[in-house]
């Protein structure tokens, strides 16, 4: 639910302010991709805690989420964006060894389901550099991470534990907007990269997107269409980062193609 009221302010929110002061300028998207997981993950005590491989340990599968995001480039002001992003890996495998995940040992040969689901909420401000053809951005992010990661026996339901995860993480932004006129004042073919980044304490997340698109046409009093494709990248190291009196690990990374369509105003 609280997803639907997201979505639904972000897109009105958008609308009614580029509506009511042309001088802004505002952009809404929703966006589709398929992400596929590697890396390890291991969480409890430091000395017993096992180190799982998200794919030959968890054989997670790929995830399929839709997504959200609106900017508005106000004048003199920096540019705010807003964004919503969700993953979802799950699969289930059977242990070769015995693992140890929190306070619950899977001893070998345990069929175990394993679910890593997270919401990552995104709000960028940044300034954008107005050269011809090329606009570069640069700004600050602060990205929420809100989420869990389980691990259950499948013989045995009880014998489960999860690791819930909340996280509020500062970050770099930089970026740039490649614009190149297809028909001259109707439609423009828009190379867009963005990059996100910090690394403090051992942790360090990157976040890194790609996106080609095509502005379609204009539809008066509502704004110009566009459509594109894309990759996206995000690496999540945590290092000894205390969850519920455990220590969770994680070198998550997380990469796919997405698609977007969306309005300008």
């Amino acid at each position: 639910m609280k997803k639907l009221i997201f979505s639904s302010l972000l897109t009105l929110s958008s609308i009614s302010i580029a509506s009511a002061l042309p001088a802004i300028d505002a952009v809404f998207g929703i966006g589709y991709n398929s992400l596929s997981p590697s890396g390890y993950l291991e969480y409890g005590d430091p000395n017993t805690a096992s180190s799982l491989d998200l794919e030959d340990d968890l054989n997670l599968g790929d995830s399929k989420k839709a997504y959200f995001y609106g900017i508005i480039d106000f004048p003199i002001l920096p540019a705010l964006k807003v964004e919503y992003m969700p993953f979802q890996f799950d699969g289930t495998g059977v242990v070769n060894t015995s693992i140890t995940f929190g306070n619950v040992t899977f001893p070998t040969s345990t069929r175990v389901y394993t679910d890593v689901n997270f919401d990552q909420y995104d709000i960028s401000l940044y300034y954008g550099l107005p050269i011809p053809f090329i606009h570069p951005k640069f700004g600050i992010t602060v990205k929420y991470l809100d989420g869990c990661v389980e691990v259950r026996d499948l013989n045995n339901p009880l014998n489960s534990e999860k690791a819930d995860i909340t996280l509020p993480i500062p970050m770099v932004y930089l970026g740039a907007d490649i614009r190149i006129p297809l028909i001259p004042k109707i439609s423009d073919i828009i190379f867009d990269v963005e990059g996100k980044w910090v690394g403090y304490d051992g942790h360090s997340i990157t976040d890194l997107k790609v996106l080609g698109k095509v502005k379609l046409l204009r539809v008066p009093l509502v704004g110009s269409l566009f459509a594109g494709v894309g990759y996206k990248y995000l690496r999540l190291k945590l290092d000894d980062l205390e969850v519920d009196d455990k220590t969770f690990n994680s070198d998550i990374k997380v990469q796919g193609f997405l698609g977007e369509v969306g309005i300008e105003f």
